[in-house]
């Protein structure tokens, strides 16, 4: 067996092992089964839409997720003195999260009706450079939360240009400056020569960047350096957990982002639906106002909670990966107490973030209050979903993919299912969310409340018995 296979062997090993190929299996399941429902016209649309922000991109958190994990437990050393070359791994990495972005767009492109071929041939185009770009950016990050908070950077433009060519929404010469955007062409089958050498030559060059940065940084990573403590004083345990996120979100910026990323949401939707509205009015003839409550219970009322939502799942996976949780076990704090205090800080901080940004989103008028509660209060959900399954960042990270899929999907799920098919649906507690926003009235946000409060002492006792075993 050779060094190539045998890198290959191992890292489709631990991709089993935590559980990746599931992950895209689900995904992959449920983009089927919704082009499958949609007009033919309607899927062919959205089938290059779905392969390119999603499929193709499926890998990007995984890989840094996965890199991150062989650091800090010393695997990534122990394959620095191996006869593995670095073209190897990294070869090894990129072409097994790849092939989960083929596998899961066969059934994605026949289901919308495109070129299985073209659409093959730009998501590996789109894969490699997406996976490439986040290995080149995680190798110089000290955890997961500070990758998450560099990552858009470099990312957003790559999805965003494609997405606006696709959707029409902006059709310029310029978007071709951003190499993926050529990658767009070729899954809509109409690939341009220019385009596809720029976007060779753009992964030869992400390849020789990574290489740069993963030789110029030490494998014990940047948490390997020399530390400086100040001298420890006694705290109460609130001020001892709040200072540690005020350093961990001044070191990461990730207080930043999560406080600038809705509002900036808040701040498109108030200036770019109006225009869009128009836009397609014009061009195509489609008004899509009757569905202005669909995209405000999905981009604000459930989306906003759901990202302060994966933000705490995501510090509490760093905190379990470095060993702090065992020492919050042990110490006056307890396990209890940091719960206590995650959920709080998550609940709270999705009530700012919605009180500032349904208002300026100017799409309702005054603020729903009570959907409003419900929902901050269903933020915390996310976190203890992630915090009772998970048992590490990689695999955390799967299942923030898969849980995210149910605040997304239910606004439109209500909106176009018959009332008889929604029954099942009202054991979700992110269901009355919706409700309560719909159609206002006591009952509705009684059902959400209790659901909300039996989810979270179940996910609670869940991730207590976890640790207690432990």
């Amino acid at each position: 067996m050779n060094r190539l296979r045998a890198a290959v062997a191992l890292e489709w090993t631990v991709e089993w092992r935590y559980r990746i190929p599931a992950v895209a299996l689900v995904v992959t399941v449920v983009w089927t089964v919704v082009l499958a429902a949609l007009p033919a016209s309607v899927a062919r649309g959205a089938g290059p839409v779905i392969l390119t922000v999603d499929t193709a991109a499926f890998g990007a958190f995984f890989i840094a997720a996965l890199v991150l994990f062989e650091r800090d437990e010393g695997a990534l050393a122990a394959l620095t003195v191996s006869p593995v070359r670095f073209g190897e791994y990294l070869g090894a990495k990129v072409g097994g999260l790849a092939g989960l972005s083929v596998a899961s767009a066969v059934p994605v492109a026949l289901a919308a009706g495109v070129n299985l071929a073209a659409a093959l041939a730009g998501v590996v185009l789109l894969s490699v450079l997406f996976l490439t770009v986040s290995f080149a950016l995680v190798v110089r990050q000290p955890s997961l939360t500070a990758f998450l908070t560099v990552a858009p950077l470099p990312l957003a433009p790559l999805i965003a240009a494609p997405l606006a060519h696709l959707t029409g929404l902006l059709d310029h010469p310029l978007l071709f400056l951003v190499p993926t955007t050529a990658a767009a062409d070729v899954i809509q089958g109409r690939p341009h020569p220019a385009g596809l050498g720029y976007l060779l030559l753009t992964v030869a060059a992400a390849v020789l960047v990574a290489r740069g940065r993963f030789t110029r940084e030490p494998v014990g990573g940047p948490r390997g350096g020399r530390s400086h403590h100040k001298p420890w004083r006694p705290r109460g345990w609130l001020a001892a957990l709040t200072g540690i996120d005020r350093r961990t979100s001044v070191r990461s910026a990730l207080l930043t982002v999560v406080l600038a990323g809705p509002v900036l949401l808040a701040v498109a939707l108030r200036l770019g639906y109006p225009p869009l509205v128009g836009y397609l009015r014009d061009r195509f003839g489609v008004d899509v106002t009757p569905y202005q409550p669909v995209l405000v219970a999905s981009l604000l009322l459930l989306h906003v909670p759901l990202i302060t939502g994966m933000v705490g799942a995501l510090l509490v996976l760093d905190d379990v990966d470095d060993r702090t949780l065992l020492v919050v076990r042990v110490s006056p704090v307890g396990v209890r107490r940091y719960l206590a205090y995650r959920v709080v800080a998550v609940a709270a901080a999705a009530l700012l973030l919605l009180v500032v940004a349904v208002p300026v989103s100017g799409l309702v008028p005054g603020l729903p209050l009570p959907a409003v509660a419900l929902a901050a209060a269903q933020a915390p959900l996310i976190t203890l979903a992630t915090a009772a399954v998970a048992p590490n960042k990689v695999e955390g990270l799967g299942w923030l993919k898969i849980l995210g899929l149910l605040p997304t999907g239910i606004a439109p799920a209500m909106w176009w299912l018959p009332d008889a098919a929604q029954w099942p649906l009202r054991v979700v507690p992110h269901y009355w969310t919706v409700d309560v926003l719909w159609h206002p009235g006591p009952l509705g946000l009684l059902a959400g409340t209790v659901l909300t409060a039996i989810a979270a002492v179940l996910l609670t006792r869940r991730i207590l018995r976890r640790f207690d075993a432990h």
